[in-house]
C-alpha cells in the first residue's frame, strides 16, 4: 500500500470514529443535531492547568520494558556486543526513563543443568548489564518472573523449592550484587491469561505470591523490595475480581498495584479505554499507588473501521516476513504510532496511574521460536539488526522514540502531576508536570484537526524560559543521533495566551534545564 493511499484511509477511518464518538455523546445527552451544533459552537477553547488540583503527588515515572535477551544468549549465539550496549545506553541517556520493568525466568538458572543444580550466575550477563545501567542512573526497577515451572494450575499446586530458588536469586541480585535499584517484584507475568504460568488460576498465583513474600521475610528482603501485583492483562472488565481479591487475600503483602493494558486505537476515541481503566482503578485500595506495567496497542481487539484496517495491515506485514512473529505491532515503523502511543500514555496518567511502562524497548528481546525468526516486533529498534537480520538499518531508532522519549525525559521520578482542564475536542489530550519549580506541559492531538487553544494556569502565573518541541511527520528537528531538538526556545505561555496545536502531533513545552 502506498503511503498516500494509507494516509487517506486513516483519515476516512478517523472521520468515522469521530462521527461515532459524537453520536454516542449526543445519544447520552439526549441531544438532536441542532442542539449539539450549538454545544460545539459554545465550547470553551481554554486549556487550564489546575495547580490547586494535584492528580498524582509523586509520579514514579514513564519507561520501557527491557528484558535480558534470553534467546540471543541461549539459542542464537548472538550475545549483545559492547558497541551495541553503548548505543542503547546513549539512547536511554536521552530518554531518561525513571521506571523500567525487567522480566526474566528464574527457571533459566537451573533449566540448563537441572533443578537440583541451581546456578545464579547462569544467563546473567544481559540482566547484569541492564540492572547496572538502572543502578547507575537511579532508575526504579520492577523486576519480574515469567513464573513457569513454579506452579501447576491444573492441580492448584505450587512448587516451593523452585520458588525458594526464585527468592534466592532475588537475594543474590539485591544483597550479593548490590542492586538497590530493584524496588518492586512481580511473581508471575499476566497470571489471569491462558498460556501464562498460572493459566488464569487466581488461587495458584495467590498461593505462589504469598509463599514468595513469606520467604522474602525470612531472607530480610521485604524491607528492600516490595511486591507488585496482580500484574494482570486487562481487555475487558471480566477480571476486576483479581483486584478486590488481591486486597482481601494478600493485604499489605502487595505494596504496588500493577496491571497491563493493550487497547485498540478506536477505544481511545470513544471513551471506552478510560472507562476500562476506571473499572480497575476504582477497585484498588486507597493509599496504594497503581501503575501500568505494560502498555501498547492491540488493533485486533477493536471493532472500528480503523482498527480493522490497522489489524489487517499488521497481519499482512507479519505474514510476509518470516522474522516477524504473530505477537507483533509492525506499525511501530509508522510516524503516526508516536502520536497514538503518547495519547495512550496520557490517558493512563490522567486516569491516576503513577507510572507507565511501554512494551517494549527492543525487537531483539523476544521471539516465539528459538531460531531467531518470529520476533516480537514492538520496539524502538532491533539492536541485532545487523547480526541477526543482516540489516543494520533495523538498528536505527524508530519515529516513536522522538515522542515517547520527551514524555519520559521530562516526567522524572517524584514529579507532581496536575489536573488539566482540556476542551472536549476529538483526539486532544494534555498533561502538566512540575518538579522543583520546573514544568512540562505536553499536548497531544491524535485528530486531523488543528486546534487553537487559550493556555493558562489557574493561579494566574505565566511560564517562561520554555523550550518547545513538536513531534510532527515532516521536518521535525533532531540532532546527529536522531534525538529531539527544540523548535523554539525562551518562550512564555500562560494568562490565556493562544497556542496552536497542529494535527496529529505532540507539542511539548518545558523549562527543565536538560
Amino acid at each position: 500500500m502506498k503511503k498516500g493511499n494509507l494516509k487517506t484511509r486513516h483519515k476516512l477511518s478517523l472521520l468515522f470514529i469521530v462521527i461515532t464518538y459524537f453520536t454516542i455523546i449526543m445519544t447520552a445527552f439526549g441531544c438532536d443535531d441542532d442542539e449539539y451544533e450549538v454545544k460545539i459552537e459554545e465550547q470553551s477553547k481554554d486549556i487550564v492547568v489546575k495547580t490547586g488540583d494535584v492528580l498524582i503527588e509523586s509520579y514514579i515515572g514513564n519507561g520501557v520494558q527491557w528484558d535480558p535477551y534470553p534467546q540471543a544468549y541461549r539459542y542464537w549465539n548472538k550475545p549483545i556486543q559492547d558497541a551495541d550496549w553503548n548505543k542503547m545506553y546513549t539512547r536511554l541517556d536521552y530518554m531518561k526513563p525513571s521506571f523500567i520493568r525487567v522480566v526474566f525466568g528464574s527457571y533459566d538458572k537451573y533449566a540448563i543443568s537441572g533443578v537440583d543444580n541451581y546456578e545464579p550466575t547462569a544467563m546473567y550477563e544481559g540482566l547484569g548489564k541492564i540492572l547496572q545501567y538502572c543502578q547507575d542512573n537511579d532508575i526504579t526497577v520492577m523486576l519480574g518472573d515469567w513464573g513457569y515451572n513454579q506452579v501447576d494450575s491444573n492441580q492448584d499446586m505450587i512448587f516451593e523449592s523452585r520458588i525458594d530458588n526464585a527468592v534466592n536469586y532475588l537475594d543474590y541480585l539485591v544483597n550479593t550484587q548490590g542492586f538497590t535499584c530493584i524496588k518492586y517484584y512481580t511473581t508471575i507475568n499476566e497470571p489471569n491469561l491462558n498460556g501464562s504460568a498460572a493459566n488464569g488460576n487466581y488461587k495458584v498465583w495467590k498461593d505462589a505470591t504469598a509463599y514468595f513474600y513469606d520467604k522474602m521475610v525470612d531472607a530480610g528482603l521485604h524491607t528492600k523490595v516490595k511486591l507488585a501485583g496482580p500484574d494482570i492483562a486487562i481487555f475487558n472488565d471480566n477480571d476486576v475480581s483479581w483486584i478486590s481479591n488481591t486486597e482481601t487475600d494478600l493485604g499489605d503483602k502487595i505494596d504496588l498495584y500493577d496491571i497491563h493494558t493493550y487497547p485498540s486505537k478506536g477505544a481511545l476515541f470513544s471513551g471506552e479505554f478510560e472507562a476500562l481503566l476506571d473499572a480497575y482503578k476504582s477497585k484498588m485500595p486507597e493509599g496504594k499507588q497503581a501503575v501500568i506495567g505494560e502498555f501498547g496497542f492491540k488493533y485486533e481487539t477493536g471493532t472500528s473501521i480503523i482498527d480493522k484496517e490497522l489489524s489487517s495491515e499488521n497481519l499482512n506485514n507479519i505474514n510476509t516476513d518470516p522474522f516477524i512473529g504473530i505477537d507483533s505491532n509492525t506499525l511501530v515503523d509508522q510516524y503516526i504510532h508516536g502520536v497514538d502511543l503518547v495519547g495512550l500514555n496520557m490517558k493512563i496518567i490522567n486516569s491516576g496511574f503513577a507510572g507507565a511502562i511501554n512494551w517494549n524497548l527492543d525487537d531483539a528481546m523476544h521471539s516465539s521460536s528459538t531460531s531467531g525468526q518470529d520476533l516480537k516486533i514492538w520496539g524502538y529498534w532491533n539492536i541485532l539488526g545487523e547480526e541477526l537480520l543482516g540489516n543494520p538499518e533495523k538498528e536505527t531508532i524508530r519515529p516513536h522514540f522522538y515522542s515517547f522519549s520527551l514524555i519520559s525525559r521530562y516526567m522524572q521520578k517524584g514529579s507532581k502531576v496536575y489536573n488539566v482542564e482540556v476542551p472536549e475536542l476529538v483526539g486532544l489530550d494534555a498533561i502538566a508536570v512540575e518538579k522543583d519549580g520546573k514544568y512540562m506541559i505536553a499536548i497531544n492531538n491524535m485528530s486531523e484537526n488543528e486546534y487553537h487553544l487559550n493556555f493558562s494556569l489557574d493561579n494566574g502565573s505565566e511560564l517562561s524560559g520554555l523550550k518547545k518541541f513538536i513531534y510532527k511527520e515532516d521536518n521535525r528537528l533532531t540532532d546527529a543521533n536522531g534525538f529531539p531538538l527544540p523548535e523554539e526556545q525562551n518562550l512564555s505561555i500562560g494568562k490565556g495566551k493562544e497556542i496552536s496545536i497542529q494535527s496529529q502531533t505532540l507539542t511539548v513545552y518545558t523549562n527543565f534545564d536538560f
